[in-house]
């Protein structure tokens, strides 16, 4: 004797079909929506990066030669003496009576001088002006710490001088040590660099700046100053 199994009602076949179609629908509801999340997700991603680089190029963009230079980013602050917030202008450039020059420290009593690029015949590298280290009445000297400074890394010190007169030169202390001295000829731009050490010297990472030779009221023009890896 057969035992049939008693068929399932039409209702109830048709019930279950549309129970699985709608799990159907739900799961792929459910996955396209995952999938949705995800592309947001990673759009964001994406798009907070581009604008984080963008934000960086347009920094970069901002900054003078000097900031950037040659050796990487300048850790020093006004080295193209293009600040001259608060000075007093004269007909060959800017002053301070005082011997204030914004970003640096005067370690000497005479007034800070910036000249227009142009004077004497000397064109300034990294914008309008250039700094005259022989300013009224005599030679000066500017300091400014690196204070970001790595003991034992080494630096590059780069700066651009020229001296029309033939007569006078820079010398360069790093911690309180004498690092370089030079005598530009000419009233062309010239190059120099030394290598420096932080944490050398006393310690205190003070780069310094000095004018020499006569105290005539025109001494050597320096710019585009750096420190930089």
């Amino acid at each position: 004797m057969s035992v049939t199994g008693k068929p399932a009602p039409l209702g109830a076949l048709i019930r279950f079909a549309a129970d699985e179609a709608g799990a159907v629908t739900v799961d792929w509801v459910v996955l396209t929506g995952g999938l949705v999340g995800l592309g947001l997700a990673a759009t964001a991603v994406v798009s907070s990066g581009v604008e984080s680089q963008s934000h960086e190029i347009a920094g970069l963009a901002g900054q003078s030669i000097t900031d950037l230079h040659r050796w990487g980013v300048n850790r020093l602050a006004n080295g193209s003496f293009e600040d001259i917030d608060g000075m007093l202008e004269a007909g060959w450039g800017f002053y301070h009576a005082d011997g204030t020059l914004n970003g640096w420290e005067n370690l000497d009593d005479p007034r800070a001088e910036v000249t227009w690029s142009g004077y004497h015949g000397v064109t300034a590298t990294d914008g309008d002006y250039m700094l005259d280290l022989d300013a009224s009445p005599g030679n000066i000297s500017f300091g400014q710490v690196v204070s970001d400074a790595v003991d034992g890394q080494t630096y590059t010190v780069s700066f651009d001088a020229a001296d029309p007169r033939n007569d006078n030169g820079v010398d360069v202390y790093w911690g309180g040590e004498l690092v370089g001295s030079v005598n530009p000829e000419g009233a062309t731009m010239q190059n120099y660099n030394f290598e420096i050490e932080g944490g050398a010297g006393d310690g205190s990472n003070l780069l310094m700046i000095s004018g020499t030779g006569p105290e005539d009221n025109i001494g050597a023009y320096v710019d585009s100053v750096s420190v930089g890896n």
